[in-house]
This record gives C-alpha cells, structure tokens and sequence, in this order.
C-alpha cells in the first residue's frame, strides 16, 4: 500500500484526529489509516452522526414526498438501493439510519426489515414498531435464506471488513436473492478534480475505498456475480461538495452543512457572501446539472451502483 493524501480530518461533524489515505498499487483498493475500531465507529455514529436528532414526525412527512421512478432518474436519486424493492418482496435494509427507508420499502409494497448499528436508529424503530436489528449484518439473528433482497445504500465504505460483509449478508438471502449496493466511486471524475478535497473521503466514517477493479475483485472473493454496475451522480451531491469546499471548516469544527443545529461561528464574512453567491447561482446549477447524467453514462460517477446474485462460489 503507498499513501495516496496524508492528514485527512472530519469536515462534517468535527470528529477530533489525523488520517491518511493509502492505496493498493495492484487494484486501486484504498483504506483509511488509522482505522477506527468498529466499537469506536459505532460510538462515533451515536454521538457525532446528526441522526440523533432525528424527528418521528419529519420522518412520517417525509412518505408524501417520495420520489417517482422519474425523479429518481432525473435527479440521480439511483444511490439509493431500497427504491428498487418489488410489490411482495421480502427486504433487508443494512444501514437503516433513520429507519425512513423503511418506511418507502413498506409504502413500495415490500416487508420491511432494517439493521443499523446507531443506537439512535433503534429509538426510532420502537416508536415506529419496525423490525430492527441494533448491530450488524455479523451478529444479526433474522432468519437466514429469508429474504428477496437486500439493499446497502452508501454502507460498504463503513465496513472494516467488506469481504466478511457480502459473505454473512448472502446467509440471509434465498436461493434467487440478490443484493443492490451504493458506495463511492474512487474513479469518479469529480475525485480527479477535487483531490484531498473530495466530498466522499468522509474521514473517519469510510474506512474503504472502491474503484472497478477492486470491487470486481472483492465480488469474485466473495462467490457473488455482478449483475449490473453503473454510477450514479444525485445533483445534490454536486451542491453539497461546492457547499463543502466553500466552508472549508477547520479540524474538530461542526460543518453547519451538515449538522444544521450547529452554530457556525467560524464562518467569515467572505464565506456569508458566497453563500449568497451560491444561493442566487442554485437554479443555474440546477439547469446544469445534466451534465451528471453524461458523467454517470461514461462510468464516472461519483457512486457505483451494483446489483449482485450468489454465483455459489467463494474463496
């Protein structure tokens, strides 16, 4: 492994700490050093992840304005794997969050399950009286060869060991059963441009990093075949990432961007008025943002999405 960016920190929630980046010469395959250890992670989830202020209402709301399959293609929504559920399928949700995904699987005509390893998520679950796993796809203890589908929605990045996460996940499908993932795309156009800068490097919650090659490895490891893979630019994404390098906060500082609660007070008059800016400019960008759909049609994306079935074989 050779380093590829040195003294990376939380951009989003402030969580305190250096750390780089390495990558494998061989495939591309990267990884966040230190690693935080997965007790760590999940209390950093808790306590830093601005799920802890999830509102039960908001979330309830949310249903009525969920996207259609056009609005998913034309804001580049397709990150988000559980939208593909089927009226009668059984769904595993890994990385439930706020437990709204399952909401939009039971809406989409799906039985609903979800795993997450946030204690915030399991509050929001038992008001919801959904069915939630508090841990992760390795100590779950919902029936094996159950489901149709399961979905991971920008979950892989998060997990230490990838490898050992499709192999336990493909325990809790049936024979016919496949699994949708998102994650981000290292090869992503906008990663070339924005370099240490990249909005998903999201240091230290992704602790691996994929381009093709590596995930295809990853896949063949794991006995699974890949179905399809695209990538996929949400247009919000693009806003968040100009936002993110506009703000530019400082090591141990909260990004009000990203946790609206928070109280900025290191922001500067020059950052107000490029706000301002970037506020006026939105429906400009907006009508320009089709150029995501050309960049996600070249492979360049700045998500993978991948569709996998069990090829019965693993090493």
């Amino acid at each position: 492994m050779r380093v590829k960016f040195v003294n990376l920190f939380d951009n989003r929630h402030g969580y305190p700490g250096k750390f780089d980046v390495y990558e494998c010469p061989n495939c591309g395959f990267m990884q966040t050093k230190p690693q935080l250890s997965f007790r760590t992670l999940t209390q950093t989830y808790t306590n830093y992840y601005p799920k802890r202020d999830a509102d039960i209402k908001g979330i309830i709301e949310a249903l009525k304005s969920m996207p259609t399959q056009r609005e998913i293609s034309q804001k580049g929504l397709g990150t988000t794997s559980h939208f593909q559920t089927h009226k009668g399928q059984k769904v595993l949700d890994i990385g439930c969050g706020t437990c709204q995904s399952l909401l939009e699987i039971k809406k989409l005509g799906g039985e609903a399950w979800g795993i997450d390893p946030d204690k915030n998520s399991q509050k929001v679950a038992n008001k919801l009286k959904l069915k939630f796993h508090l841990g992760t796809i390795h100590n779950c203890k919902f029936p094996t060869k159950y489901f149709d589908l399961i979905t991971a929605s920008q979950v892989l990045e998060h997990e230490p060991d990838p490898l050992k996460f499709l192999k336990d996940s493909k325990k809790f499908l049936k024979k016919n059963g496949k699994i949708i993932m998102s994650f981000p795309n290292t090869d992503s156009l906008f990663e070339k441009i924005w370099g240490r800068n990249w909005l998903h490097w999201h240091i230290p919650y992704h602790v691996n990093h994929f381009n093709k090659k590596s995930l295809e490895l990853l896949a063949e490891k794991s006995g699974f075949k890949i179905n399809s893979l695209n990538t996929v630019t949400p247009n919000l994404w693009t806003v968040l990432q100009i936002r993110s390098v506009i703000n530019n906060p400082r090591e141990g500082q909260r990004d009000s961007m990203w946790d609206p609660g928070e109280n900025n007070t290191g922001e500067s008059k020059k950052q107000n008025l490029l706000h301002s800016f970037i506020v006026k400019l939105l429906p400009v960008i907006q009508s320009l943002l089709f150029i995501n759909r050309i960049i996600d049609a070249l492979g360049l994306g700045e998500s993978f999405v991948v569709q996998l079935h069990a090829s019965g074989k693993s090493s």
